[in-house]
């Protein structure tokens, strides 16, 4: 595997190393330290850090190279991650507050939609990764993360879960609730929802990964962040799809952006070649559920 570490040099810098160290050692994985400065006077300092870093990397057995550029952070990243296929991006990113509480940079959002690679965003570091949050959203278009998550985990000896939020139905339909409250039950349904979950749940177990499956119902955003404070989770996983134009930029879509925005731990964003369900097909997939529901 092939990561790219990327660093403005700021106070965060050393936690962000300190989290890639710890997931190039476990993946054996050739790391690039790549930092970015705007000003010239900074490119010496920045060389200084991240050599240091190189060294911490190099005596745990991973091969790595530093880089220092100078020009618009954003630019840069995306222009490398251009010249050469990395496997994982990881990027800090400072967490501001504003009159809707902590919220990112621009510069996080628009890396993680013009970037092809699944992208790592780092507000707040944790010790450890040992406890991985998937949201799932119960398609398809999910797969590529579960896939990647399995590598991830499954070299860090950590467990997953698999959250599917999905809205209360009506008081009528409580069958079709009980349902889905039932792990079990929903995941020997024939239901698509179920089916998409049980194979997801089983790619993971494939990699030799303890999974778990957890539905919640309500708001997605706020199920998914209470779930991520209760769980104790060290990073959540959520996924994006791309737009058909020639600049290979992402959509981010409202969920996502407010995971990456709102999540006080690592963000892991991770590419789809397919596209989520639209509204309508959603809306008709559940009008075929209440109907079957008695």
């Amino acid at each position: 595997m092939k990561f790219l570490v990327c660093t403005d040099g700021s106070e965060r810098t050393q936690k962000v190393l300190s989290l890639a160290a710890a997931i190039a050692v476990a993946t054996r994985a050739d790391t690039t330290l790549f930092g970015i400065t705007e000003v010239e006077s900074g490119e010496g300092k920045m060389r200084e850090i991240l050599q240091r870093a190189q060294g911490s990397f190099q005596e745990q057995g991973t091969k790595t190279d530093v880089v220092v550029k100078r020009g618009d952070p954003v630019e840069e990243i995306v222009e490398r991650t251009r010249q050469t296929r990395f496997d994982l991006v990881v990027i800090g990113s400072e967490r501001k507050r504003g009159e809707g509480g902590p919220f990112l940079s621009a510069k996080a959002y628009s890396l993680t939609s013009a970037i092809s690679s699944p992208v790592l965003v780092v507000p707040e570091t944790r010790f450890q990764l040992k406890r991985f949050l998937i949201c799932s959203g119960g398609g398809t278009y999910i797969d590529n993360a579960v896939q990647f998550t399995g590598l991830l985990a499954g070299s860090l000896a950590a467990t997953v879960t698999l959250l599917n939020v999905v809205a209360e139905p009506p008081a009528m339909h409580a069958k079709l609730l009980r349902l889905e409250e039932d792990v079990n039950a929903l995941l020997n349904s024939n239901s698509i929802l179920g089916r998409n979950l049980k194979t997801a749940k089983e790619t993971l177990e494939g990699f030799g990964l303890t999974t778990d499956v957890r539905i919640r119902h309500g708001i997605v955003i706020h199920e998914v962040l209470k779930e991520l404070e209760d769980g104790d989770y060290d990073v959540v996983v959520c996924g994006s799809w791309p737009l058909r134009d020639p600049w290979r930029h992402y959509v981010i879509g409202n969920v996502t952006r407010e995971i990456v925005g709102r999540a006080d731990r690592p963000v892991l964003v991770v590419r789809s070649d397919k596209k989520p369900a639209s509204f309508m097909d959603r809306a008709r997939g559940l009008i075929a559920r209440l109907g079957r529901a008695p």
